[in-house]
Protein backbone atom coordinates (compact mmCIF):
# COMPACT_ATOMS: atom_id res chain seq x y z
CA UNK A 1 0.00 0.00 0.00
CA UNK A 2 1.12 3.53 -0.74
CA UNK A 3 1.35 6.49 1.62
CA UNK A 4 -1.71 8.01 -0.05
CA UNK A 5 -3.65 4.80 0.62
CA UNK A 6 -2.66 4.93 4.28
CA UNK A 7 -4.02 8.49 4.43
CA UNK A 8 -7.35 7.26 3.05
CA UNK A 9 -7.43 4.45 5.58
CA UNK A 10 -6.63 6.93 8.36
CA UNK A 11 -9.53 9.14 7.21
CA UNK A 12 -11.95 6.23 7.57
CA UNK A 13 -10.61 5.31 11.01
CA UNK A 14 -10.84 8.86 12.31
CA UNK A 15 -14.58 8.36 12.74
CA UNK A 16 -13.76 6.38 15.90
CA UNK A 17 -12.25 9.24 17.94
CA UNK A 18 -14.78 11.65 16.43
CA UNK A 19 -17.58 9.59 17.98
CA UNK A 20 -15.83 8.70 21.23
CA UNK A 21 -14.78 12.26 21.98
CA UNK A 22 -18.37 13.50 21.93
CA UNK A 23 -18.72 16.61 24.05
CA UNK A 24 -15.23 17.83 23.18
CA UNK A 25 -16.62 19.98 20.38
CA UNK A 26 -13.45 21.78 19.31
CA UNK A 27 -11.39 18.59 19.37
CA UNK A 28 -14.04 16.70 17.37
CA UNK A 29 -14.29 19.61 14.92
CA UNK A 30 -10.48 19.65 14.53
CA UNK A 31 -10.31 15.89 13.98
CA UNK A 32 -13.07 16.04 11.39
CA UNK A 33 -11.39 18.92 9.54
CA UNK A 34 -8.09 17.03 9.60
CA UNK A 35 -9.84 13.94 8.23
CA UNK A 36 -11.53 16.05 5.55
CA UNK A 37 -8.19 17.54 4.51
CA UNK A 38 -6.77 14.06 3.95
CA UNK A 39 -9.41 13.68 1.22
CA UNK A 40 -7.55 16.28 -0.80
CA UNK A 41 -4.08 15.30 0.40
CA UNK A 42 -4.20 11.59 -0.46
CA UNK A 43 -5.14 12.30 -4.08
CA UNK A 44 -2.54 15.03 -4.37
CA UNK A 45 0.20 12.76 -3.02
CA UNK A 46 -0.83 9.85 -5.23
CA UNK A 47 -0.71 12.06 -8.35
CA UNK A 48 2.58 13.75 -7.43
CA UNK A 49 4.33 10.49 -6.55
CA UNK A 50 2.73 8.67 -9.50
CA UNK A 51 1.40 6.01 -7.13
CA UNK A 52 -2.25 6.13 -8.19
CA UNK A 53 -3.81 2.67 -8.07
CA UNK A 54 -7.18 0.98 -8.23
CA UNK A 55 -6.94 -0.03 -4.57
CA UNK A 56 -6.03 3.54 -3.65
CA UNK A 57 -9.01 4.91 -5.55
CA UNK A 58 -11.28 2.37 -3.85
CA UNK A 59 -9.89 3.21 -0.40
CA UNK A 60 -10.38 6.92 -1.09
CA UNK A 61 -13.98 6.34 -2.13
CA UNK A 62 -14.72 4.11 0.87
CA UNK A 63 -13.05 6.51 3.30
CA UNK A 64 -15.19 9.39 2.01
CA UNK A 65 -18.38 7.38 2.32
CA UNK A 66 -17.50 6.10 5.80
CA UNK A 67 -16.52 9.53 7.12
CA UNK A 68 -19.54 11.34 5.68
CA UNK A 69 -22.19 8.69 6.32
CA UNK A 70 -21.15 7.69 9.83
CA UNK A 71 -20.66 11.31 10.86
CA UNK A 72 -24.15 12.17 9.64
CA UNK A 73 -25.66 9.14 11.40
CA UNK A 74 -23.89 10.17 14.60
CA UNK A 75 -25.10 13.77 14.26
CA UNK A 76 -28.67 12.59 13.61
CA UNK A 77 -28.46 10.57 16.81
CA UNK A 78 -27.01 13.49 18.80
CA UNK A 79 -29.37 16.24 17.68
CA UNK A 80 -32.54 14.34 16.77
CA UNK A 81 -33.55 17.26 14.57
CA UNK A 82 -35.66 16.84 11.42
CA UNK A 83 -33.76 19.67 9.73
CA UNK A 84 -30.62 17.57 10.08
CA UNK A 85 -32.27 14.18 9.56
CA UNK A 86 -33.90 14.83 6.16
CA UNK A 87 -30.88 16.25 4.28
CA UNK A 88 -28.64 13.65 5.93
CA UNK A 89 -30.97 10.90 4.72
CA UNK A 90 -30.78 12.35 1.21
CA UNK A 91 -26.97 12.50 1.32
CA UNK A 92 -26.54 8.98 2.72
CA UNK A 93 -29.07 7.54 0.25
CA UNK A 94 -27.27 9.19 -2.65
CA UNK A 95 -23.97 7.70 -1.47
CA UNK A 96 -25.46 4.21 -1.33
CA UNK A 97 -27.12 4.57 -4.74
CA UNK A 98 -23.94 5.88 -6.38
CA UNK A 99 -21.83 3.11 -4.85
CA UNK A 100 -24.22 0.46 -6.12
CA UNK A 101 -24.45 1.93 -9.61
CA UNK A 102 -20.69 2.41 -9.73
CA UNK A 103 -20.16 -1.26 -8.88
CA UNK A 104 -22.67 -2.34 -11.51
CA UNK A 105 -21.03 -0.22 -14.19
CA UNK A 106 -17.54 -1.42 -13.33
CA UNK A 107 -18.72 -5.03 -13.60
CA UNK A 108 -20.60 -4.44 -16.89
CA UNK A 109 -17.83 -2.43 -18.51
CA UNK A 110 -15.04 -4.81 -17.49
CA UNK A 111 -13.22 -2.42 -15.17
CA UNK A 112 -13.83 0.84 -17.03
CA UNK A 113 -12.71 3.67 -14.76
CA UNK A 114 -15.42 6.08 -13.62
CA UNK A 115 -14.21 9.65 -13.35
CA UNK A 116 -15.39 11.87 -10.52
CA UNK A 117 -17.03 15.03 -11.83
CA UNK A 118 -16.48 18.60 -10.68
CA UNK A 119 -20.02 18.55 -9.30
CA UNK A 120 -19.19 15.40 -7.33
CA UNK A 121 -16.06 16.99 -5.88
CA UNK A 122 -17.97 20.18 -5.06
CA UNK A 123 -20.68 18.13 -3.38
CA UNK A 124 -18.12 16.38 -1.19
CA UNK A 125 -16.45 19.65 -0.23
CA UNK A 126 -19.76 21.25 0.74
CA UNK A 127 -20.82 18.16 2.70
CA UNK A 128 -17.55 18.10 4.63
CA UNK A 129 -17.90 21.81 5.38
CA UNK A 130 -21.51 21.41 6.59
CA UNK A 131 -20.67 18.40 8.76
CA UNK A 132 -17.73 20.18 10.35
CA UNK A 133 -20.05 23.07 11.22
CA UNK A 134 -22.59 20.65 12.70
CA UNK A 135 -19.96 19.52 15.19
CA UNK A 136 -19.74 23.12 16.41
CA UNK A 137 -23.48 23.69 16.88
CA UNK A 138 -23.45 23.38 20.68
CA UNK A 139 -20.89 26.18 20.96
CA UNK A 140 -22.59 28.82 18.83
CA UNK A 141 -26.06 30.34 18.77
CA UNK A 142 -29.21 30.29 16.67
CA UNK A 143 -27.75 32.24 13.74
CA UNK A 144 -24.98 29.66 13.38
CA UNK A 145 -27.60 26.89 13.49
CA UNK A 146 -29.57 28.50 10.64
CA UNK A 147 -26.41 28.97 8.54
CA UNK A 148 -25.27 25.40 9.17
CA UNK A 149 -28.65 23.88 8.36
CA UNK A 150 -28.84 25.97 5.19
CA UNK A 151 -25.45 24.68 4.04
CA UNK A 152 -26.42 21.10 4.90
CA UNK A 153 -29.63 21.40 2.86
CA UNK A 154 -27.71 22.99 -0.02
CA UNK A 155 -25.26 20.08 0.00
CA UNK A 156 -28.18 17.63 -0.08
CA UNK A 157 -29.64 19.36 -3.15
CA UNK A 158 -26.23 19.29 -4.85
CA UNK A 159 -26.05 15.59 -3.93
CA UNK A 160 -29.31 14.98 -5.80
CA UNK A 161 -28.09 17.01 -8.77
CA UNK A 162 -24.79 15.13 -8.76
CA UNK A 163 -26.65 11.82 -8.75
CA UNK A 164 -28.77 13.00 -11.67
CA UNK A 165 -25.71 14.08 -13.71
CA UNK A 166 -24.00 10.73 -13.09
CA UNK A 167 -27.14 8.83 -14.11
CA UNK A 168 -27.48 10.84 -17.33
CA UNK A 169 -23.79 10.38 -18.13
CA UNK A 170 -23.83 6.66 -17.41
CA UNK A 171 -27.07 6.07 -19.31
CA UNK A 172 -25.63 7.68 -22.42
CA UNK A 173 -22.48 5.55 -22.23
CA UNK A 174 -24.40 2.25 -22.41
Amino acid sequence: MTFASYLSLTRALMIIPIIFLHGQHLIVFSLFVLAALTDWLDGYIARKTKTESNIGALLDLLADKILVSLSLIWLIYLYQDAYIFVPSLIIISRELIISSIRQYIVEKSEGKKIEVSFIGKSKTTLQLFAISMLFLLPIFGRDFYLLTISILWMSSFISIFSLYTYLVKWKSSF
